[in-house]
């Protein structure tokens, strides 16, 4: 893959008049500062200099750069001139043509050298053509010739590039009819005032003579005015059987209004691990990018894009549009992704100091001075698609069943490029102007639905091994997010240096989009995760609370325990984990924005995940969920632990799916239980405590809702603290609770609730949730004690109570 890009140097207009040597800079723009702008002198009828000031070279560059208004022959024929001129003057130099103009170097030892090779250089172009430059001229054209385009329908990518190549019906010519008068009349043209400039890397003192050299030089004559881009909103397809092409290849280009914007744009484009290089390798049939050049003009800049098929069976059947369109969709969505990020785009005419060599950095300055020094940045592009077929020997009626049409791939990109400027996640924003850090999570609302008692924690293996992938970056910090009806990734971090607020919640957006909706897992990440979610288990001694998953979900038991079983863990075989993560990244994904600065964040971040997120047409984005639920399974379990656990019971009371006001009661019931002070600690507590500790929460909401005790205890005490507990329970089912309890825990609540939402991670789920925020008014009605009773008496019964018991086996 060849990436080229030539970088623009900014012009400072200073002094005035042939005399003219120094000056005082004008100001640069606001993201730039003087000292990394080159210095460019002007004079009154003579062309720009650009004055690259550096040290260390060996010797220093005089570059010129000519532009001949999209005219390769003349181009071309003009660098044959130039170079037989600078060679028959000694000078040793390097003559670049390309489609609209040429570029030359030439090296200079020292001051006073740099003052001769300037003037040198200067009558080279200026003096009038004669005979013997027809012949350099005819050479040049010659081995032009013989470069022809294998289509004419790839003229315009050429174009772009920049590359010089033969219109494929001067293939072959000798032009013997080139005469004098047509060599000199491209010689007026170009080289006069608007298509001609020079530049210098060297120390200041060889700078400054190249520059007095012009300035006190004889003045230019003013050529016609350069060729403004023409202007247009659509793009123009065609279609080519092409020689030597294996696999259909695409060429297309990007017309832009700013030179900046396409090296910019180049760069970003042709990265081969950023983001077009690996969406397009995650295409339903792969594409590569083999070539990307992003090339500055006089008229506006270009991108040039090359990407092919990886396997010949591209070419084969009746939907290659299809997957031509979806490769050309992905290459407009991420340069429309790049312009949007105009503010971030580093002018181009800063970029000539970057150069190593100094004949690149003077190259580069002099024909970048070319293009306009003002360019706003684009919001939009014109430019062409040419799709090159393999060449087949095949009935003109087997050809137009393998190659489509031109009027169909047209189509096809335009309804696939719809497709993905169309948001496809739903988007919700919280704004909180100040905050130190933007947070954003990125999450699929399937969570873990699909899943059974086989597969219970491939969705959690996912899930941390995209976690693994996304804290390859050190600009952010990036969790691992898991419940039972949501799966994804938090992403926070401060802005950078110079970042806006939309580039700086861009940034985070890219990194969660990216690892959770596109980037394939690797074996590694899925290591890593696998060996993290073990270790978890261990810790957390798994083992029974995998048996009152089991027991409250009867073959989904990750919906009370999302982060799976062991057992699954350990032997599941990477590809499921693929097959799973695929599945959630075709539903549904839901983005949540705390935006530090202003709303319109959100909407920076919702285009960044967007783009992220694969198009297939014709399939609806939604969660799979089993057809039936099958009940909770009550009654007693003894689960022998891991060697080492304490002796553990389990009490759960389990309650309707998704019942909003149940799991209300149960939260107040679990909040008057537990804690210093709480019924469980009046009940088991005392001068002899039954219970090592005690706790009540509700788990599973809200596909296995249940409210949920856990007693640790020892051998000889566990059966009677699980005695206590229920008729603990048992009371609570005959008499609900007590006002001054239900005081406490409803003020607990509150509480809790209000140093929760301190934490910005709470804040962020509950914004994906919809939920309220304190100090807002709760969206379900707080239960009262009445509500209380009725759920104690509904649900806190023997008949549905599920009991795990742990205790150590016995000795053998």
């Amino acid at each position: 893959m060849r990436l080229l890009a030539l970088p623009l140097v900014a012009t400072l207009t200073v002094g005035c008049g042939p005399g003219a040597a120094k000056g005082t800079a004008a100001s640069p723009s606001a993201s730039l500062t003087a000292d990394v702008l080159p210095d460019v002198r002007t004079a009154k009828d003579r062309p720009p200099v650009v004055l690259v000031m550096r040290e260390g070279d060996p010797t220093g560059a005089i570059a010129v750069a000519v532009t001949t208004d999209d005219d390769v022959e003349a181009s071309v024929a003009l660098a044959g001139v130039v170079e037989a001129r600078l060679v028959a003057r000694g000078l040793v130099s390097t003559v670049t043509p390309s489609w609209d103009g040429y570029r030359a170097t030439v090296l200079v030892d020292s001051a006073a050298a740099a003052h001769a090779a300037t003037d040198a250089v200067r009558e080279v172009l200026a003096v009038p053509i004669e005979e013997k430059d027809v012949v350099a001229a005819k050479k040049k054209l010659a081995a032009l010739a013989q470069r022809p385009l294998r289509d004419a329908a790839l003229g315009r990518w050429a174009r772009c590039v920049g590359s010089p190549y033969a219109p494929p019906e001067r293939a072959g010519k000798t032009y013997d009819d080139l005469s004098v008068a047509k060599v000199e009349a491209w010689r007026a043209a170009a080289h006069s005032l608007g298509h001609t400039s020079f530049a210098v890397a060297a120390p200041p003192v060889a700078g400054e003579e190249v520059a007095s050299a012009i300035a006190k030089g004889p003045p230019w004559k003013t050529g016609a005015e350069p060729r403004s881009m023409t202007t247009s909103s659509s793009i123009e397809v065609d279609v080519i059987e092409l020689a030597g092409e294996s696999t259909p290849a695409i060429y297309a280009t990007l017309d832009l209004g700013s030179s900046s914007a396409a090296v910019a744009t180049a760069e970003a484009l042709g990265d081969p691990h950023g983001a077009l290089a690996t969406r397009l390798a995650n295409l339903e049939v792969p594409f590569r990018l083999r070539e990307v050049a992003g090339t500055a003009h006089t008229n506006g800049g270009c991108v040039g894009v090359v990407i092919e098929a990886t396997s010949a069976a591209a070419a084969n059947g009746v939907d290659v549009a299809a997957r031509v369109a979806d490769a050309v969709a992905l290459v407009h969505v991420e340069a429309d992704a790049r312009l949007g990020e105009a503010a971030a785009l580093r002018d181009g005419r800063s970029l000539a100091r970057r150069a190593g060599d100094a004949r690149e950095a003077a190259e580069r300055a002099a024909w970048w001075a070319l293009a306009p020094a003002k360019e706003s940045a684009p919001k939009s592009f014109a430019g062409s698609v040419t799709l090159a077929m393999p060449a087949r020997r095949t009935s003109p009626k087997d050809k137009e069943a393998i190659e489509p049409p031109k009027e169909t791939v047209a189509a096809a990109i335009e309804r696939s490029t719809q497709a993905w400027r169309k948001p496809v996640a739903e988007g919700r924003v919280r704004v909180e102007p100040g905050q130190g850090e933007a947070w954003l999570l990125v999450a699929s609302p399937c969570g873990t639905d699909s899943e059974g008692e086989t597969d219970a924690g491939l969705t959690a293996l996912f899930t941390v091994a995209a976690a693994e992938l996304a804290k390859a970056t050190t600009d952010a910090r990036v969790e691992p997010w898991l419940v039972a009806d949501g799966a994804g990734l938090l992403v926070h971090g401060p802005s950078l240096p110079g970042e806006t607020p939309a580039m700086h919640v861009r940034r985070l957006a890219d990194i969660a989009g990216r690892s959770f909706a596109a980037e394939p897992l690797t074996p590694a990440a899925l290591s890593r995760a696998r060996g993290s979610l073990l270790r978890r288990d261990a810790s957390s001694d798994g083992v029974p609370f995998a048996a009152l998953a089991n027991a409250l979900a009867p073959n989904h038991p990750s919906w009370v325990n999302p982060f799976g079983r062991e057992e699954v863990l350990a032997r599941s075989a990477d590809a499921a984990a693929i097959a799973r993560a695929q599945a959630l990244r075709a539903g549904p994904l839901r983005i949540a924005v705390l935006a530090n600065a202003d709303a319109a964040q959100a909407e920076a971040a919702q285009r960044a995940v967007d783009r992220w997120v694969d198009r297939k047409s014709g399939e609806a984005r939604s969660c799979k969920l089993p057809e039936t639920a099958p009940p909770p399974k009550p009654g007693t379990y003894a689960v022998e632990p891991r060697g080492g656990a304490s002796p553990e019971a389990y009490l759960a009371f389990p309650f309707a799916a998704g019942d909003e006001a149940a799991r209300a009661a149960a939260t107040m019931i679990a909040g008057a239980l537990e804690g210093d002070g709480g019924l469980l600690e009046k009940a088991l507590g005392g001068s002899a405590a039954l219970a090592r500790s005690s706790s009540a929460r509700v788990l599973g909401f809200p596909r296995a809702p249940a409210l949920v005790v856990r007693i640790v205890s020892t051998q000889a005490q566990l059966d009677p603290a699980v005695m206590q507990t229920r008729a603990l329970v048992d009371r609570l089912r005959q008499g609900g609770l007590p006002q001054a309890d239900f005081d406490r825990a409803k003020n607990t609540a509150a509480r809790t609730t209000t140093l929760s939402a301190l934490d910005p991670r709470a804040r962020v789920v509950a914004t994906w949730r919809g939920e309220p925020i304190p100090p807002a008014a709760p969206r379900v009605r707080a239960a009262t004690v009445e509500d209380v009773r009725a759920f104690a008496q509904k649900h806190l019964v023997e008949d549905s109570m599920v009991v795990i018991a742990v205790r150590p086996g016995r000795a053998r």
